[in-house]
């Protein structure tokens, strides 16, 4: 047995965002190499050898049916169905990968821990079912009570829930387990904040980085936790350098795997897109009255989009759903560039759409109107649109440098290749702002704005708002959101577990000496010499 393979998950601040949720995950995912054995005849390891081979190669469907067909011969191949468990569960089949690690189980598969695991992460990810995700993980814990993966992942699972003290005694016992981990001792730090610079944890997380023996991305997690614990007691000086050391290692880490981020290639991007949708702008293709109802929060990360979906989601008639990733798969399947996805055939439309709106009722059976918070939809708005041409599409807005500080305190995926440097953040809040201003134009009216700010300072006026550009009566429970305890999935897990405040607004003030220290860069100078929002008190 491998050992696990702990990646990275969009949810905590202290790891870098997943592109696919959108998630991937703490959960180990990783297949069993083929193995030969003396018995096996000359059909078998063909069929094997052959299964194995496409998904070494990442092709997905392909590997499916090889390892199907394997299996269909050769049932008593406990890895083999693991590894088709974790190609279905690749392909967004969760209910036929949990029956295939449910074979792998009664094959006899050894590591046991590593079925329940994998199978807590479709229950958490796939198929919106968190208790059950949960008892998969204390069934891996019983099998291993050794094993730290699973302790991590149950500890990330009750911050999911905002069940801070259950969080913490997982991360302790993981913590117990492997005491040297930058990644869990980050998620211990992420808990709480720091009163002083002798907080015991910073303490803790110094030790860590200073013993010299961690990897560069390990090295980079804990260089954002300190930053983050540095912030909260008001060392901005040290964050700052924190957080600069922790891109630069988590650029270090990703190697040759994150090109270099150009503002003109994003600009030419939402040019062309405006190009190719100008002409659709008034069709009709799609689905016009959708059941579910989806509603799509997007704009820049950290703009405000969970905040904006935890106050929609505590309506009686809203199911949040999270960062869906269905609609960047939609745009890759049509061929990912404009021009392809709007001249994509009304009946491929019409088939995606209503795709679209099955996986929302398997997720969420019952429910009427369902959030997709996924900030990168931004790009997708054109085909959202096609796909729902009556689609309410709400924008978060944020105070640029504000959002440029947030983000790049934050672990982004190495997809997102604009987070390292805040020169890049800031040009590529030009480049969604040049995309939204190319979306109002070709669907007047039909993008509703929300700014972070005036949702603080007038919580009232614009949840008013908001529920009736959606076409739904107010009701006192959007203004009591952080009283609500479905899960959330992303960075500001605790922060809309909180009441309404106004402590990050202005928070960039505090970089500002950091900030206009680095070189002369277009995007961020621009940024600075406009966008000068007031002083925290």
């Amino acid at each position: 047995m491998p050992p696990a393979n702990l990646g990275v998950r969009t949810g905590k601040g202290n790891l870098r965002i997943c592109p696919n949720s959108t998630h991937c995950a703490l959960w180990r995912y990783s297949p069993f190499e083929a193995k030969r054995h003396p018995m096996t005849d000359a059909r078998q390891q063909e069929l094997l050898t052959t299964a194995s081979r496409l998904r070494a190669e990442g092709r997905v469907p392909e590997a499916i049916t090889a390892y199907q067909a394997l299996l269909s011969a050769y049932p008593a191949l406990p890895d083999s169905w693991y590894n088709l468990g974790w190609l279905l569960r690749q392909a967004g089949r969760g209910q036929e990968a949990l029956a295939a690690y449910d074979e792998a189980l009664s094959q006899g598969v050894k590591g046991a821990e590593e079925i329940h695991l994998n199978r807590a992460a479709i229950f958490s990810d796939l198929l919106a079912r968190p208790d059950d995700a949960k008892a998969e993980l204390l069934k891996a814990v019983a099998a291993n009570p050794s094993y730290a993966a699973a302790y991590l992942n149950l500890g990330n699972l009750h911050e999911d829930l905002g069940e801070r003290a259950e969080a913490k005694a997982a991360y302790d016992k993981a913590h117990a387990i492997n005491p040297g981990s930058a990644v869990i001792l980050s998620r211990l730090a992420g808990l709480g904040k720091a009163t002083s610079l002798d907080d015991p944890m910073i303490a803790k997380l110094r030790a860590l980085i200073a013993g010299g023996t961690l990897f560069p991305a390990d090295l980079a997690v804990a260089h954002y936790a300190l930053g983050r614990l540095y912030d909260s007691c008001g060392a901005y000086d040290a964050a700052a350098q924190s957080f600069a050391a922790a891109n630069a290692g988590a650029r270090i880490a990703a190697g040759g795997g994150v090109a270099p981020y150009e503002l003109k290639a994003d600009l030419y991007r939402a040019d062309q897109t405006g190009r190719a949708f100008v002409s659709l702008r008034e069709a009709k293709s799609g689905i016009t009255e959708p059941d579910p109802q989806p509603v799509f929060i997007l704009g820049m990360f950290r703009s405000g989009s969970t905040l904006v979906e935890q106050i929609i989601g505590a309506h009686s008639k809203v199911t949040p759903a999270g960062e869906l990733g269905l609609i960047q798969t939609i745009y890759r399947n049509l061929g990912g560039t404009p021009a392809r996805v709007a001249a994509a055939p009304e009946s491929t439309i019409q088939q995606y759409a209503e795709a679209y709106l099955k996986h929302l009722r398997t997720l969420h059976p019952g429910a009427s109107v369902v959030t997709d918070k996924h900030p990168e939809n931004f790009w997708q708005i054109g085909l959202i649109r096609r796909m729902f041409p009556n689609a309410r599409i709400i924008n978060t807005v944020r105070e640029p440098l504000d959002n440029l500080i947030s983000v790049w305190g934050l672990h982004l995926d190495n997809s997102q290749n604009y987070g390292f440097t805040p020169q890049d953040i800031a040009s590529r809040i030009h480049a969604e702002r040049r995309m939204m201003i190319h979306w109002n134009r070709i669907y007047p009216g039909t993008i509703l704005s929300v700014k972070y700010e005036d949702v603080i300072r007038q919580p009232e006026q614009e949840v008013r708002r908001v529920l009736d550009f959606l076409g739904l009566p107010f009701e006192p429970a959007c203004l009591e959101f952080h009283k609500a305890s479905g899960p959330v999935k992303t960075a500001s897990v605790w922060q809309v577990r909180e009441a309404l405040h106004d402590r990050s607004i202005g928070r960039w003030k505090h970089y500002e000496t950091y900030l206009r220290s680095l070189p002369s860069h277009a995007a961020l100078d621009a940024l600075l010499a406009v966008e000068q929002p007031g002083k925290p008190a």
